[in-house]
């Protein structure tokens, strides 16, 4: 490394399944090839059942007690993935560092979050799309105009390797599918209309990871063709992959910059999508994936996919190759040394 940074701390654990958790599980294979010590305080204290528990050990990763403050030195950064706890406890983490890093995985600002603006008590704000901080700098500096609070963007490193791409789905039906964490806004009301209206010659099979009550209470139930998993413990990321020749995913939400995005990339399932937020940085419209701006669109690149098989195949090698230069190594590891290099000015 170029930069002098030897360690940096994380508040909270990584994950398998989720946003910020998947991403900060990347982003610690990545700190370590790069030989950074990555030490976590996790939130709570049921972090030794976590499923990654034994592989952060294997890593040489160091985990200290849940909310063990006094390990931090001042000159130490530490760094909040989306992470409200961390914000919650910033007031007592200032009290060792002042290195304090908040990285939005949202395309909104937290109440919480601004408040701790204007204390002054964010030291760095980090982002993964370009978009977003141009978005969120401005109401944040109405908040607190020191210049010596930064603003940067990183490139979110995605490990290929946890996502083999599949060629050799099975052709007895069309496998399609949706993947998020349990949250209603994460369903378009119509999902099931977009689901049920698009054409497909052989029987159309689906498939939901990450699907509860809420979500059930916002689009209806299910048609019998379409299989619910609450979450990763019932369908792993990889077998939902397998069953999916298409994403179909119709949101209320606007996306900052989709994990599921690369997962599907580096799968070889080609994304049908909302035409706005990270979306539109991730996909290039008609070659890597389709941007949709109503249900129609949905519908109609839905039963476009499954009649042309030899084009979504086109498509998925070219998002393949999409997702290796967003989110590849080489990129990321370059942007997180000028990170680094940023952090190593802040004042201690």
């Amino acid at each position: 490394m170029n930069n002098s940074l030897k360690r940096i701390f994380i508040n909270g654990f990584p994950s398998l399944y989720g946003g910020a958790g998947t991403e900060l599980h990347h982003q610690i294979l990545l700190w370590r090839k790069m030989g950074v010590d990555v030490h976590l305080i996790p939130t709570g204290d049921g972090f030794r059942n976590e499923r990654l528990y034994l592989e952060m050990v294997k890593l040489g990763v160091i985990i200290h007690a849940a909310g063990d403050w006094s390990v931090l030195e001042p000159d130490d950064a530490i760094l909040g993935f989306c992470n409200s706890e961390f914000l919650a406890r910033l007031p007592e983490i200032r009290k060792r560092t002042k290195r304090t890093v908040f990285i939005n995985c949202m395309t909104w600002l937290f109440p919480k979050e601004k408040e701790l603006m204007k204390d002054g008590q964010i030291a760095m704000f980090l982002y993964q799309n370009e978009e977003v901080l141009r978005k969120n700098m401005p109401a944040l500096k109405a908040l607190n105009a020191d210049p010596a609070i930064r603003f940067m963007t990183f490139k979110p490193y995605f490990h290929n390797d946890s996502f083999p791409f599949i060629t050799d789905r099975t052709e007895e039906f069309f496998g399609c599918g949706r993947i998020s964490r349990q949250d209603a806004d994460k369903f378009a009301r119509n999902t099931l209309h977009i689901y049920e209206y698009f054409v497909a010659p052989v029987f159309k099979r689906g498939l939901f990871l990450g699907f509860g009550g809420k979500s059930r209470e916002k689009i209806g139930r299910p048609y019998d063709w379409i299989r619910t998993a609450q979450d990763q413990t019932e369908v792993s990321q990889q077998d939902f992959y397998r069953h999916c020749k298409i994403i179909l995913q119709p949101t209320d939400t606007t996306e900052n910059w989709p994990r599921i995005g690369f997962e599907a990339m580096a799968s070889g399932s080609v994304l049908i999508v909302d035409n706005r937020g990270g979306w539109r940085q991730m996909v290039e419209h008609g070659k890597t994936g389709w941007l949709c701006h109503h249900e129609r669109d949905f519908i109609y690149y839905a039963s476009k996919m499954a009649y042309e098989p030899n084009l979504r195949d086109d498509m998925a090698e070219a998002a393949r190759e999409r997702g290796r230069e967003l989110g590849g190594e080489e990129a990321s590891r370059a942007s997180w040394e000028e990170v680094f290099e940023e952090i190593n000015k802040l004042p201690v």
